[in-house]
């Protein structure tokens, strides 16, 4: 049984029945594999879920590698890229997010949250401080120091997100939560602009129309995962 298969018959199911509804057992079923086969690959459904969620950052910034600097050359435009990159209310995978705030930010696990941002950071860092770089010479922003600002940066808009997930999590069944998080996400996006000199209004962290989309389709999938709790 190649690993493969039993990281795409673990997805399915968390996503069917919710993370915390799927044992061991329910993925050997699904796959008539032995309690061993499944341990040669994986010493736990932690470990199976850390390794969906890893796969699925690196194709994303796979593709933001590739979108970069297709059709985009301003730096300010880049660097926006970058930054929407870090918001996981810009996916268009609902039941993915949904999945992503119930296990990192109502049970809280803090190790797979933490993980992929260290995941983020590694990868992005290095593209944020070219854009940076290429701000400075274009005359976009204004700073000494790239590639240190550039982690800055990241970490703040980091910590932005966790805090927009963190609010969803917690207000999925109000819709005016998302009201809270556009105003956290335009608060951040006024910090970004003064850390690096950049124009008013120039940074963009989300678009309107995709946050409130993307609210509601997390919150729909965070309300069918709890009815089944």
């Amino acid at each position: 049984m190649k690993r493969s298969s039993i990281l795409k018959a673990a997805e399915m199911l968390f996503f069917e029945r919710g993370y915390d509804r799927t044992s061991v057992q329910d993925i050997l079923d699904a796959l008539s594999l032995s309690k061993g086969g499944f341990y040669h690959h994986f010493p736990s459904k932690e470990a199976v879920l850390e390794e969906i969620c890893v796969n699925r950052i690196s194709a994303r910034l796979d593709r933001l590698g590739m979108d970069l600097f297709a059709n985009r050359p301003r730096p300010i435009d880049r660097l926006n890229l970058l930054l929407r990159a870090v918001n996981i209310l810009e996916r268009d995978d609902a039941p993915f997010v949904a999945m992503m705030l119930k296990v990192c930010y109502i049970d809280r696990d803090v190790r797979i949250r933490d993980h992929i941002r260290s995941l983020l950071l590694a990868q992005l860092s290095p593209r944020m401080e070219d854009v940076l770089r290429a701000g400075i010479e274009s005359g976009d922003f204004f700073i000494r120091h790239p590639g240190q600002m550039g982690w800055m940066v990241l970490n703040l808009a980091n910590d932005a997100s966790d805090e927009a997930c963190r609010l969803l999590a917690e207000g999925a069944d109000n819709p005016e939560c998302v009201i809270g998080i556009a105003d956290l996400l335009g608060a951040a996006r006024d910090a970004i602009e003064t850390l690096l000199g950049a124009p008013f209004g120039s940074v963009v962290l989300f678009d309107p129309d995709r946050l409130v989309s993307g609210y509601r389709a997390a919150a729909a999938e965070l309300a069918r995962m709890e009815a089944k709790n």
